[in-house]
């Protein structure tokens, strides 16, 4: 049986209580808790067992910045197998024994699931962590640091917390992680990410700073520049991007993902359909009606690829932004 660690980087919140609750909750019969006290000394005292499970509790001499409280927090653990937990996060009951129990390949040593985003009076406003590829990490986490389990094999090769990123260091570390592992997404919600809390500027309502994180997305790009450039190459990436881009309105850069995609998988449907919408947002209509013609060959009667037809047979120009 699998130890796992529960690795906290605690400010002494109030919260912290329940999230240790949760995590000594788990199902899985081997679990122990690593609190680190990222605010420092004044931590208050924790016990040495939190309801039956092992706590180990590392007060470092000042405070410490995420990355670094991380990154101590990684030093310490004793787990085959590791999971982080935000002193303001919940995991459900069966969180770790439904990502150990989920089949895997062998060479996967990262697996995560979809976590409940709670607001700031505690509703459901959303669901987060989806199958993916790792050029997603480009833009955004491909989970919620809650819902990850990996290897500790990953951290004796080398995968650490950057102190160069005051925001962001959990996509970073993920990144680092994605050089040397598959990720696996378990389809099933195990945990709770509890986005409009916290201070980081990265979540959403009064836990969201624009120009922060865009100033830290900025730097992860490029820093792993040449790793992200590797990862476009593969089609299913250019596709991401080119619906990103799509999305965010970037035609240029949009058009040249998806032709390159296309060019890649001649017969994907997925592949034709943003194609050709992308084109005749850029004022190819014609283009994008070859595409979707073919696309609708491929996959008769499909809704998207046939609401996407009908819409540009029906005008000459792409509406109005």
């Amino acid at each position: 049986m699998s130890l796992v660690s529960i690795l906290v980087r605690s400010m002494d919140r109030p919260c912290l209580a329940r999230a240790l609750d949760s995590a000594a909750a788990q199902t899985h019969p081997e679990v122990d808790l690593v609190v680190v006290a990222a605010c420092g000394p004044g931590h208050r005292e924790l016990p040495a067992t939190w309801n039956g499970r092992p706590l180990q509790f590392e007060v470092p001499d000042g405070p410490r910045a995420r990355p670094l409280a991380a990154n101590l927090c990684l030093d310490s653990a004793r787990g085959e197998w590791l999971n982080f937990l935000d002193d303001d996060d919940e995991l459900l009951p069966g969180h770790v024994a439904t990502l150990l129990a989920a089949p895997r390949a062998r060479n996967v040593r990262l697996l995560y699931s979809t976590a409940r985003v709670h607001d700031a009076d505690g509703a459901l406003v959303g669901l987060s962590g989806k199958a993916g590829t790792h050029i997603q990490l480009y833009n955004q986490n491909r989970c919620q640091p809650v819902a990850a389990l990996f290897h500790r094999s990953l951290i004796e090769e080398g995968a650490r917390f950057d102190p160069a990123f005051d925001v962001l260091e959990d996509q970073d570390f993920f990144v680092n992680c994605a050089t040397r592992t598959p990720f696996q997404w378990v389809r099933a919600t195990t945990c709770i990410w509890n986005g409009y809390s916290g201070t980081s500027g990265c979540g959403y309502g009064a836990n969201e700073d624009g120009e922060r994180r865009a100033r830290h997305l900025a730097l992860l790009r490029e820093k792993w520049s040449a790793q992200f450039d590797a990862w476009k190459r593969d089609p299913a990436s250019l596709l991401y991007l080119g619906q990103h881009h799509l999305k965010e309105g970037d035609l240029a850069v949009a058009l040249d993902c998806l032709e390159r995609a296309l060019a890649a998988l001649p017969d994907s449907p997925d592949a034709l359909n943003l194609c050709a919408m992308a084109n005749f947002h850029a004022g190819d209509r014609e283009r994008a009606l070859l595409l979707l013609r073919k696309a609708d060959r491929l996959v008769p009667g499909h809704p998207y690829i046939r609401g996407n037809l009908a819409l540009v047979e029906s005008r000459a120009t792409p509406p109005s932004s």
